[in-house]
């Protein structure tokens, strides 16, 4: 095997095994420590292929990103209906991808919601096209709706975004506490998609 191999090897397995101690753990919980420790990964490898913790995080940030948009991406390519079941299908493909990438589904809640100050800018420099691609699906309905007056697709579509991102976080803290985790995928969709509905028609029914 050549060099060039064995270190694209070893770098993909300190990924690995990064993607898994920041998913549990989040950015303050995680030890590099024990991440090499419970993995067999010499420190030594480790800090010849990443500076520090931080930079090992912020790829790890960066990997999750990527993978989720580059699936919400594929599904709206797959899917064609009304603006509302297009949003409809994304909200249910972001519950689908982290059912699918349950580590992926930590370092998303924790980058999202706990941010390290001093990563701040970064972090959200690789949410960027996660961040536009879903303001993009959720405005293009918008924009089709009659608002209020006092309100904007975009901001509309940002409170929204925001509620989703604390359902993700329940939906981590439910599977943490183990059952069954087919069961507490669907009762997550179900709630989002609520969510959504809540936003596009309210709470209240009409009066007779």
């Amino acid at each position: 095997m050549k060099q060039e191999q064995k270190s694209e090897l070893a770098r993909q397995r300190i990924l690995d095994a990064a993607l898994t101690e920041f998913g549990l753990k989040g950015y303050e919980g995680a030890s590099l420590n024990a991440a090499c420790a419970e993995n067999g990964i010499s420190k030594g490898i480790v800090y010849h292929h990443f500076k520090d913790k931080n930079e090992l995080y912020l790829l790890c940030v960066q990997t999750c990103f990527q993978a989720l948009t580059a699936y919400l991406e594929r599904e709206l390519r797959s899917f064609s209906g009304t603006a509302e079941a297009r949003v409809q299908h994304f909200v249910g493909a972001q519950v689908r991808f982290f059912g699918e990438n349950p580590r992926y589904l930590g370092i998303f809640c924790d980058a999202s919601l706990r941010p390290p100050e001093e990563l701040r800018e970064k972090i959200l420099s690789c949410r960027a096209e996660f961040e536009k691609l879903n303001l993009s699906v959720l405005s293009g309905l918008l924009k089709e709706k009659p608002l209020r007056a006092s309100l904007s697709p975009q901001a509309a579509a940002e409170d929204y975004l925001g509620y989703l991102q604390y359902f993700h976080l329940r939906f981590r803290n439910a599977l943490r506490q183990g059952g069954p985790q087919e069961q507490i995928l669907l009762d997550h969709e179900e709630k989002c998609h609520r969510q959504l509905d809540v936003l596009l028609h309210g709470i209240l029914g009409e009066s007779k």
